[in-house]
């Protein structure tokens, strides 16, 4: 333990100084390859809960891990989501492969406020007015759309009763989470047919066999597309990215609208295939397991947090009260964050303390936004930060779930966030009734947990009263009450 204590120790000064040290540094020069290899692993483990929260443990607010900053005060993670942002070609601790994304991937384009050519403005614009339109939203509320959730609620019910376990429901490829998530979202977004079975073998075929991640991360994407195999990624995406050219949504799309920038219907179907790999089919798969608990939260160190059975919160609360049930979902995001954290390129140099020393950093550093941390936040959260409290105060405001503070963001924030909450809301409300129907049949929930009865001595959620609010500090740092907003 000692040893592990001393080389995280060690590797941590040696991403500082790889960050910071002067051109004329031989040493550091010197010791590049080895620093390189401590990036390359930790960038692979900054997709871990717990490994982050370890790290803000171990060094304090601000750590240098994953080849970049980390500054977890709230008052730098709102700057760092409400002011613009300057991109490269990163995914979460990733890099990814720039020859192998679109040509115009939203992700890593600066805004133009900072260096930026204005193509980001326009993809925003596209994605905001061509794809989540007034169409998307309508069909998000339409027969279709809640009839793929009453079918999959019934698949659901089958399962419960039946007491089998729920691992086919959630992983298997022929049924169950993954053909929900992919007939429902390409559905409501792109308005494909769900009924269409040549389309979603193709999307799904990509998606859940292919996994795209790997096409487009760097070193993975070298490793997976040599030889016949980089041959297979490219023919089933652009038969998806052809399939999303005719679909209702981009098919509608003005090419000489001058707000866009040209962009084409080839051009944003490459787009929308990059952003269903990332988060439309990736962020519902991960946070809907943890939402009915199959999945078990991360534990964080020194918090029993994977015992913390959230289902019991589910079954408890009212079905009828969509604000209840939204208060809800927030809460396991917060304790399990589908998106760990996003990034932004400094724009000027800049001063951070260390271990109670000041360090400069030059332009071009790397800055990573630690969305998950910033939900962690004891001075926001309060005593019972690593506890399950959906009533708690300022859960709504300050979370970071999609890629804002609360309300407020740099126009970054997800597109996609009335329809996951929609999606999140419905099918928590339907299958909790399928839930409460059985139980007054006498049903009994113990057996559903993933495994067994989850742990033995189960950590129960908690409530705030209206006497134990937290407090928290507002930018001038008074404390100050705020009211519960959802």
């Amino acid at each position: 333990m000692c040893c592990c204590s001393c080389f995280e120790g060690l590797a941590h000064k040696l991403q500082l100084l790889n960050l910071n040290h002067s051109w004329y540094n031989i040493f550091a020069w010197i010791l590049k390859p080895i620093t390189l290899l401590i990036t390359f692993y930790q960038q692979t483990q900054t997709i871990s809960e717990p490994y982050l929260d370890h790290k803000r443990n171990r060094f304090g607010k601000n750590f240098a891990c994953a080849g970049g900053v980390w500054m977890c005060d709230m008052a730098e993670v709102k700057k760092n989501l409400v002011e613009p942002q300057a991109r490269t070609f990163k995914i979460g601790g990733m890099d990814l492969r720039k020859s192998k994304c679109p040509k115009k991937f939203i992700l890593a384009l600066s805004q133009s406020d900072t260096g930026g050519n204005g193509d980001w403005e326009a993809c925003r614009a596209v994605v905001n007015e061509v794809i989540f339109d007034e169409a998307c939203k309508k069909r998000g509320e339409d027969e279709i759309s809640k009839k793929l959730i009453d079918d999959f609620a019934k698949e659901y019910k089958v399962v419960l009763k039946s007491k089998r376990k729920m691992d086919k429901l959630f992983q298997s490829s022929d049924s169950g989470l993954k053909k929900f998530v992919a007939k429902y979202i390409h559905y409501v977004v792109l308005g494909l047919d769900p009924s269409n079975v040549e389309q979603m073998k193709a999307i799904e075929h990509l998606y859940f066999e292919l996994d795209p991640t790997l096409y487009y991360v760097n070193i993975i994407s070298q490793i997976e597309t040599a030889g016949t195999r980089g041959a297979k990624y490219k023919k089933a995406l652009l038969k998806v990215a052809k399939i999303y050219e005719e679909s209702p949504a981009i098919s509608a799309l003005n090419e000489k609208e001058e707000r866009y920038k040209g962009m084409t219907k080839v051009e944003l179907s490459l787009l929308i295939v990059s952003m269903m790999t990332f988060a439309g089919m990736l962020a519902p798969r991960t946070i809907i397991p943890i939402l009915l608990g199959y999945k078990r939260l991360p534990n964080y160190e020194g918090h029993d947090t994977s015992s913390i059975q959230v289902k019991k919160v589910w079954d408890s609360i009212d079905l009828n009260n969509r604000d209840e049930v939204l208060k809800y979902m927030y809460e396991c995001g917060r304790l399990c964050h589908p998106v760990q954290n996003t990034h932004k390129i400094a724009q000027t140099s800049f001063t951070a303390e260390f271990n109670g020393k000041n360090v400069k950093f030059p332009k071009g550093t790397m800055i990573y936004i630690p969305l998950q941390l910033a939900n962690l936040d004891e001075s926001i959260y309060g005593s019972n930060t690593y506890e399950f409290d959906h009533l708690r105060e300022n859960l709504c405001p300050y979370s970071t779930l999609f890629h804002s503070l609360g309300n407020q963001t740099n126009g970054r924030v997800c597109p996609g966030k009335e329809v996951s909450e929609k999606l999140l809301v419905d099918l928590l409300i339907a299958l909790g009734k399928v839930r409460h129907g059985l139980s007054e049949q006498g049903y009994d929930a113990k057996y559903d947990l993933h495994g067994s009865s989850n742990d033995a001595n189960p950590q129960q959620p908690t409530k705030t009263t209206k006497e134990e609010k937290n407090e928290v500090t507002n930018d001038n740092n008074v404390v100050e009450k705020k009211e519960i907003d959802c």
